[in-house]
């Protein structure tokens, strides 16, 4: 396909607090082993796209170490392959050199974008899971003759899988997009303020941007020169709200299942709803590669207890595990007792121990007779290589 695929793998606006502190959200792991960059750039190869380049931001030191050359995904290529781009690489940057805005990114990486030989773009945001075909994306873009091609989706069954800032459209008869708005915009109100007033699982019938676009290269370099021109650096405002009328914005409605994560309730239901078998199986429906690493099998010690978990390569139970995600390398001791958990690599519970709805991030050491409990829309989160 001649497509190049621009992944960022930041979130302008999240709320992933100590999560995203030491490392971007790209590089955010999630169901265990993977990292939610494995799910996009999966999509992109299981596309027959080998062109991709990743638009980091800040904290992303973690990112280039988990996709190195993008050998596991098959992109240590001559021609396309993958790359990271980094700000300060740009002659053109203000300031510091850090954007503050997707028109910005995409501006001051346009150089970069420029040399692909690919004649379309495919961008997407790094805090959606979902399993699109993006050769069927790109040939209904061609065939509608659009200038713009959105995903979104309708009849949202999970609220707190969208992310309070997902741009809504409002798509006609013909599939064309008329107008754009932010949640924000709608009724004045914030997604955490519907979900207060209508209940968690309340669905939404609207149609919902899922952060993925397709646009030719060309007209993508013309409508971010004159944005930058003009001091317009909202892509959904300045951009896609602004020229709805004047441009052919076509709306592609994405129907399977999908999670966003953008705070940290929903990082955690996000986790725990893979120990569905259903949503799991879902989720998982193409191959999700990521960085392979050479860990030992977990081992059980005679008299654990585990229940429907997602147990990593390298882990040790001793304790009990009931409805939790654990990565590799974790170690769980005797008499301790772990539900509802999100635990990270590398990290230490020693002997009891008592933990539900918690989130351990890497390398963490729970000592002996600690107990932390929190709630699944309000879990315990404790940071990178904290002892407790």
């Amino acid at each position: 396909m001649n497509v190049l695929g621009i992944i960022f793998s930041y979130a302008e606006r999240d709320n992933l607090r100590e999560l995203t502190k030491p490392r971007t959200l790209a590089s955010l792991p999630i169901g265990g082993k993977y990292r939610m960059i494995d799910f996009i750039l999966s999509n992109f190869v299981n596309s027959n796209i080998f062109d991709v380049s990743i638009i980091t931001k800040n904290n992303y030191h973690s990112l280039i170490d988990h996709v190195g050359s993008g050998k596991e995904w098959d992109l240590t290529r001559k021609i396309g392959g993958l790359r990271v781009l980094t700000p300060f690489a740009s002659p053109d940057a203000k300031g510091n050199g850090i954007y503050n805005s997707r028109v910005e990114a995409l501006s001051y990486n346009m150089n970069s974008i420029k040399r692909s030989r690919a004649e379309y773009v495919i961008m997407t945001n790094c805090s959606t899971i979902y399993n699109i075909d993006f050769e069927e994306l790109l040939r209904f873009h061609v065939d509608r003759r659009a200038d713009i091609t959105a995903v979104y989706t309708n009849n949202i069954q999970d609220p707190s899988l969208l992310a309070y800032d997902a741009p809504f459209y409002h798509v006609n008869d013909s599939g064309r997009i008329e107008d754009v708005r932010l949640f924000s915009e709608e009724n004045g109100r914030r997604i955490d303020d519907y979900r207060s007033a209508n209940g968690e699982n309340e669905p939404i019938n609207k149609s919902c941007g899922l952060g993925v676009f397709v646009i030719r290269k060309s007209l993508l370099d013309s409508l971010i020169a004159d944005a930058m021109a003009y001091g317009r650096l909202d892509f959904y405002r300045d951009i896609l709200q602004r020229l709805a009328g004047s441009l052919n914005i076509q709306g592609y409605e994405y129907q399977k299942y999908f999670m966003g994560i953008d705070s940290i309730s929903s990082y955690m239901r996000a986790n725990l709803k893979l120990l569905d078998v259903e949503i799991r199986n879902k989720v998982f429906e193409n191959v999700v590669y990521t960085k392979v690493k050479d860990s030992v099998p977990a081992e059980y010690v005679s008299g654990c207890v585990v229940k429907n978990s997602i147990i990593s390569d390298g882990c040790r139970i001793e304790g009990t595990i009931e409805n939790c995600v654990l990565s590799r390398g974790v170690k769980i001791a005797k008499d301790s007792i772990v539900r509802n958990s999100v635990i990270m690599q590398n990290t230490t519970i020693m002997e009891n121990v008592n933990l539900n709805y918690v989130i351990l991030d890497k390398d963490v050491i729970v000592r002996e007779n600690r107990k932390l409990s929190g709630h699944e829309t309000f879990p315990v989160v404790i940071e990178k290589a904290t002892i407790v």
